[in-house]
């Protein structure tokens, strides 16, 4: 079932294009995300040209193999590529359908979310959630689980991988092609 999908969705080089682009967005945002404070002095600085920007800024996606650990950069990884997928073939199932049904995107949205909030480094775990929790005090909770907050990386692509369930079966009811 998910393979029909996969061959209507992805049929289209635009398809496999926007998945792709998607992909290197997410998993650029996620390994510069640790280095905020240097991509902005670098992206505002008057000094720098944009060839150096752009050099520097791809050296920097080089720090996922010092800034992650094994697990949380395969979680990464995987997010990036799930993420992307499910973004083309929602796209692809918006435009198959006018109306789509609140459940399919609600649960596609869940998890795109849940994967963002999964993203995060060995030294600071959860890069996105643990700021928020912070304000809570729910900070310290998050070192009480086994892995440090990175259950939520493991969510993010199992809810991801759920999303694209639910697309692909859409899709498949659907049975013409954009």
């Amino acid at each position: 079932m998910i393979f029909n999908a996969f061959k209507k969705s992805f049929a289209s080089v635009g398809y496999v294009f926007i998945a792709l682009l998607i992909a290197m967005v997410v998993f650029s945002l996620s390994v510069l995300l640790p280095n905020r404070e240097l991509v902005l002095q670098l992206i505002f600085s008057t000094d720098n040209n944009v060839y150096n920007v752009i050099s520097v800024l791809i050296g920097l996606l080089g720090s996922i193999k010092t800034n992650f650990t094994l697990f949380s950069a395969a979680n990464i990884i995987a997010i990036s590529v799930l993420f992307g997928i499910n973004a083309a073939m929602l796209i692809y199932l918006i435009k198959i359908q006018k109306q789509q049904r609140p459940f399919g995107i609600t649960t596609s949205f869940s998890g795109l979310m849940s994967g963002i909030f999964g993203i995060g480094c060995a030294a600071c775990g959860t890069l996105v959630l643990a700021p928020f929790l912070t304000f809570i005090g729910a900070g310290g909770v998050i070192s009480f689980l086994p892995f440090g907050g990175q259950e939520f990386g493991m969510l993010g692509v199992g809810i991801l991988a759920f999303s694209i369930f639910l697309v692909a079966k859409n899709i498949n009811n659907n049975s013409y092609r954009v």
